[in-house]
């Protein structure tokens, strides 16, 4: 049974001063269900996408409250809390539903993180990671790729500044994007001369906090767009008890899952949105989905084959760098993306011809990764 996109409805990512929570998730659903002509009666599954609601927001059990505004009642519905990788596990989760006899499900991610002060984004960003022994001694998130980033450049005698390209080519790309947090360019010495965050990653390699909602409607009825592969994977949790901190084994599992079950060859894919919670991220994840070789990854981000026009786009809204990265919701983000690619409605972000799309989701440092692999009909 062929899992069908039937609608689809995003917000712009920023600073939603005059919108709570709730808002934001009912504005992206009604935009998903009116492209998708349906009624939320008709939906049978409701999944919400968040991370971080409970930390910051003081508010828990979205699902039922997103429902509720929707006017829908004895449904079923679930929430996914996976950090980064939330998005991308709720649409793995709806597929099953699909294949197991749903007719139209709702997904939705969400995420306010604007309205707190940064200790508190960056303590709750530290959720996804080994509290008791990595946070707690002051090695954040940030600094633990700080550490990836080093040891690459050093073992693989790559310069900082082909590796940071790929943040110049988000922004470049979230030029014409309507919903992007940060829709302008920057030059390669804006990034090497902003502030370090963790030495040696500079804040412009990193995406910002962001405000946003987008959803979903997976279908076996009608849409224009399949969801042809999916597969989910795991890795160590701790970064440092990893065989190689370098190789991002939860991607390439995932990846060989998705691919062998789309029934295609990684040739046919004709763009990518990754994960690029950081430069480094991003440069390893081409790697681990086999679009580099290992250690060259970042000549692929250094030459133009990732801009709209060239071999391979990448991060074709500007991914979280420059689009933005409400975390829970940023693997709907990427699915939207896809399918506004495959149906012709990019815009000015259009890759020519687009086919086939990836989508890659990561909860902590690829402790948990997703990929959606998405074919036109």
């Amino acid at each position: 049974m062929p899992v069908l996109i039937r609608g689809y409805g995003l917000t712009s990512v920023g600073e939603h001063w005059d919108k709570n929570l709730v808002d934001l998730a009912v504005e992206a659903c009604l935009q998903a269900l009116e492209t998708a002509n349906i009624r939320p009666a008709d939906i049978d599954i409701i999944y919400v996408a968040n991370a971080l609601s409970n930390y910051l927001n003081h508010q828990g059990l979205l699902e039922a409250y997103l429902a509720d505004y929707l006017g829908v009642s004895g449904k079923t519905i679930i929430r996914v809390e996976s950090d980064g990788a939330s998005g991308g596990l709720a649409i793995h989760q709806a597929i099953r539903d699909i294949h197991s006899g749903a007719k139209n499900v709702l997904v939705c991610g969400v995420e306010k993180l604007t309205d707190v002060l940064p200790a508190q984004f960056i303590s709750a960003r530290n959720l996804a990671n080994d509290w008791l022994f990595l946070s707690s001694i002051g090695a954040t998130y940030e600094a633990l790729q700080a550490i990836m980033l080093r040891l690459y450049m050093e073992k693989f005698n790559a310069p900082h500044e082909d590796i940071a390209n790929l943040a110049v080519v988000s922004h470049e790309h979230a030029v014409t994007a309507p919903h992007a947090q940060f829709p302008r360019n920057i030059s390669i010495e804006a990034v090497m001369k902003s502030p370090m965050v963790a030495d040696p990653l500079h804040i412009f390699e990193i995406p910002a906090p962001g405000d946003g909602a987008a959803a979903v409607i997976l279908s076996s009825e009608k849409g224009d767009v399949e969801i042809i592969g999916s597969g989910v994977a795991n890795d160590v949790f701790r970064l440092y008890e990893r065989n190689d901190i370098l190789w991002l084994e939860s991607v390439y599992m995932a990846m060989q899952k998705a691919i062998k079950q789309a029934g295609i060859s990684r040739d046919e894919i004709d763009f990518l949105e990754l994960y690029d919670s950081s430069t480094i991220m991003g440069v390893l994840e081409l790697e681990a989905l086999g679009f580099a070789e290992r250690g060259e990854g970042y000549k692929l981000v250094a030459s133009d084959d990732i801009k709209l026009n060239g071999r391979l786009p990448v991060n074709t809204f500007g991914g979280l760098k420059a689009r933005g990265d409400p975390i829970g919701a940023t693997g709907i983000y990427q699915i939207a993306e896809a399918y506004m690619q495959l149906t012709n409605n990019a815009g000015r972000n259009q890759v020519d011809k687009a086919r086939i799309g990836l989508t890659v989701s990561i909860g902590g440092i690829g402790a948990l990764s997703v990929i959606n692999i998405l074919r036109k009909r």
